[in-house]
């Protein structure tokens, strides 16, 4: 059987009225009639098999009104717009945003829709009257989709990996408002209070000047699903920002609550919710975030490592306190989320990303029983992993409960079931929530948010499931925050108190708050020193010079030779290298003689020339 040439097969479609491949490596058109602009960190990339896509970041390509004047024209009763499109696991898809739109502000229009949450995307067009056809569809993460719409006459088909999945009537031909077209963009919205379509690659924008078949459509998906989904470079940097801490708050670009540190190998990670800016009259917090440091001074920000939205069954979207731990070479999350209970995430990095390891809560109103009976009552879990190997979570508003985990960590014990935690001696405020656990000196200490406006109290006992003997107050109400939430954390032989409060003024306070540390104490006979808030907050660590660096990363005969000065590694000869950071991710490889560590942030790191390693410290 011959094969039709190539040209004969394209031969069978309809002209196309516009193109973008991105194969010219430009921000136009293929045939470059159409020059359009690059905005944000949005940028044509290649992929692993050659290919070349535009990658939104975050930002969107710009097309040019020019363009969308030109080709919505001749968009009357029949044509077809084809894409190609694969989602990171980190975007805004938890809201509104448009994969492409042509439009005169927003009182005309034809667009590509996703409805907040990724569960509905849909073609809309608007002169006056609106008419759309919905899917009631998503898109998978991580793998290519090709989504194509066709206008036949008045009758539209949403297609999505080559199958009809919504038709409808749209009687509204884009012709008849081109002449009022003023913007033209893939991943934006013409309305502002929709989100950019983040972290996306797009490829194979078409545009067709007749309807395209049922078949072609399909051969048109069958292609997309042959492209690599993996970019030949990185497309994002993990982290989003660096500064160094003036005091406290720590954090003052954004709003945080809720902080949770975890100490994992050299780093110090902390863990909030995002509050939202000022002038809120609730809790508004729809994601969580990740900070690091090794020094307590110089920090960085991941990118926002886990969402709201990505619990399916979270009615309202909160994204309330919760804490990460690493076991079984995974990172755990115990988030809370109001009243629809505590979910679990899983990760294999600290920074994430993470994703819901249930598809359901792992605890509800239903397990914390025998005490007070709010609606929001299963809230701020804390784990703990004790000597004999076995984690507890630990949780509650207006009482405090705990269970213990089973070995795969995302399913409790029920056999030992949920038991309420009592704390004996007479509080000077009852509790409220916010529970935190860690043992010192072979005791279990449960600080914990009480009263209201909250300070913070704890109590001390033996065993970590109880009775608890109160102590005292740990640390006064802010004054500029209701809540005052809190962790505790041993790093690097120094104690540390870690929480919020309404520090950063005059946009903070209750409703936006903002991370801060301070040292934490004990006294001669193990109870807590009283924590004073400061807005000094707390001194940098020392890190070590360069001797020490040596010390650390070079042995009598080393092959590697460290420069600090000039932030090279230098080997007797060209090898083949690879630099891994402190969880095993590589961060440089190749085949040099002389390696620049300039570009890394700080922390731990090994280098291997596939025989021999060394570990060091980049500044």
């Amino acid at each position: 059987m011959l094969l039709a040439p190539i040209g004969t097969l394209f031969a069978q479609f309809p002209s196309i009225a516009v193109s973008y491949t991105f194969e010219n490596q430009k921000p136009a058109d293929d045939n470059n009639t159409y020059a359009g602009s690059l905005s944000g960190s949005a940028k044509i990339v290649q992929m692993v098999d050659g290919n070349h896509a535009l990658y939104t970041g975050s930002g969107y390509l710009d097309l040019g009104s020019a363009a969308g004047k030109a080709i919505a024209a001749g968009l009357t009763g029949n044509y077809s717009v084809s894409v190609d499109v694969c989602l990171a696991n980190s975007n805004t898809l938890s809201n509104f945003c448009w994969l492409y739109s042509m439009a005169n502000g927003t009182s005309q229009y034809l667009g590509l829709i996703n409805t907040g949450g990724n569960s509905n995307w849909y073609y809309e067009v608007k002169n006056g009257s609106t008419s759309n056809v919905k899917t009631s569809t998503g898109l998978s993460t991580q793998g290519w989709h090709n989504v194509t719409v066709v206008q036949n006459g008045t009758t539209n088909t949403v297609y999505i990996d080559g199958v009809a999945k919504a038709s409808g009537t749209i009687s509204v031909s884009p012709s008849s408002f081109a002449s009022s077209i003023s913007s033209f963009c893939l991943g934006k919205s013409p309305f502002t209070a929709d989100a950019l379509l983040t972290n996306t690659l797009i490829d194979n924008f078409k545009i067709y000047n007749s309807a395209l078949t049922a078949s072609q459509v399909t051969s048109i998906s069958s292609a997309t699903q042959a492209l690599s989904p993996n970019a030949a470079t990185k497309l994002v940097d993990a982290i989003t920002k660096r500064w160094e801490a003036k005091g406290n708050p720590v954090v003052t670009h954004k709003f945080t609550c809720d902080p949770a540190p975890m100490v994992y190998n050299d780093t110090l990670f902390i863990f909030t919710g995002e509050d939202n800016a000022g002038g809120q009259s609730n809790y508004n917090i729809k994601n969580w975030c990740c900070f690091a440091t090794t020094d307590m001074k110089h920090f960085w920000e991941y990118n926002v490592p886990l969402r709201a939205a990505d619990f399916s069954w979270n009615t309202g979207q909160y994204a309330y306190a919760g804490q990460v731990i690493p076991r079984n070479g995974k990172f755990y999350w115990y988030v809370s989320t109001n009243n629809t209970g505590i979910g679990v995430a899983v990760a294999d990095r600290p920074e994430g990303p993470y994703k819901d390891a249930l598809g359901r809560a792992l605890l509800t109103n239903s397990n914390s029983t025998g005490g007070n009976t709010n609606s929001w009552r299963t809230i701020d879990p804390t784990v703990y992993i004790d000597g004999d190997n076995q984690a507890w979570l630990i949780w509650g508003n207006g009482d405090c409960w705990c269970c213990k985990l089973n070995q795969d960590m995302i399913s409790f014990d029920t056999n030992y079931g949920v038991k309420k935690i009592a704390i004996n001696g007479t509080l000077d405020f009852p509790y409220t929530e916010a529970p935190w656990i860690h043992k010192y000196n072979g005791k279990y200490y449960l600080s914990f948010a009480a009263g209201f406006p909250e300070r913070i109290e704890y109590a001390v006992a033996d065993n970590i499931e109880g009775p608890y003997t109160y102590g005292s107050i740990l640390c006064e109400i802010a004054g500029n925050s209701n809540t005052i939430h809190q962790g505790v954390v041993q790093y690097k032989n120094n104690w540390y108190f870690i929480y919020h409060n309404g520090g950063v003024q005059p946009n903070g306070g209750s409703y936006s708050r903002s991370m801060c540390i301070d040292k934490l104490e004990f006294d001669p006979q193990g109870f807590y020193k009283p924590v004073i808030m400061t807005t000094k907050g707390v001194d940098a660590l020392p890190t070590p010079g360069p001797d020490a660096v040596k010390e650390i990363s070079q042995t009598p005969n080393s092959p590697f030779k460290i420069d600090v000065k000039a932030q090279t590694i230098t080997m007797p000869m060209k090898y083949r290298y690879q630099i891994v950071d402190t969880v095993g991710r590589v961060v440089s490889t190749g085949k040099k003689q002389v390696v620049s560590i300039s570009g890394m942030h700080p922390g731990v790191y090994l280098i291997t020339n596939g025989s021999e390693s060394g570990k060091f410290i980049k500044h």
